[in-house]
């Protein structure tokens, strides 16, 4: 074999594991989504869907966080701990998320207007306060949660 066809076989070797790396880290980072949604669900955030919405999310006084994400999304998957965060704020706060992947989920997408994920939709009374598309800082979405009860307490 001649140095030509030996190079070309070995680039081919190397593109070959290259691949079977990125599959396998980004498999696992898909792993990593689902075990951090299933931990915000234990400390008590709800999934959310096109049929539970209205009996989970609305008829509340409380400040409702609505994550809209989506499945193989790497901006989504890091928004999971800020939205365990918010959970973790107890009685004033409402959390609830909302795989878009999933078919049940497509009129509440079409409601808020979700065009990209993540999407953080904050409501007070039924009414958008603000919606944060793309991944976005605790520090920004706690200043407009905490605005939001400081005004609950001047009430």
């Amino acid at each position: 074999m001649d140095k030509k066809k030996i190079g070309l076989i070995a680039g081919i070797v190397i593109f070959i594991i290259l691949l079977i790396a990125i599959t396998v880290i980004y498999n696992k980072g898909i792993g990593n989504q689902e075990e951090l949604v299933d931990e915000a669900v234990d400390i008590g955030v709800l999934r959310i869907n096109d049929s539970n919405f209205s009996s989970e999310m609305l008829n509340t006084d409380k400040i409702v966080v609505l994550d809209f994400y989506e499945n193989m999304c790497p901006p989504c998957t890091s928004m999971v701990p800020t939205i365990i965060k918010i959970a973790k704020l107890g009685d004033k706060v409402k959390v609830g998320m909302i795989n878009i992947s999933d078919s049940d989920t497509k009129n509440l997408a079409q409601r808020y207007d979700v065009s990209a994920t993540p999407t953080i939709v904050i409501l007070k009374d039924e009414k958008i306060v603000k919606t944060f598309i793309g991944a976005t800082s605790e520090e920004t979405i706690m200043e407009v949660i905490n605005n939001l009860m400081e005004k609950e307490n001047e009430e």
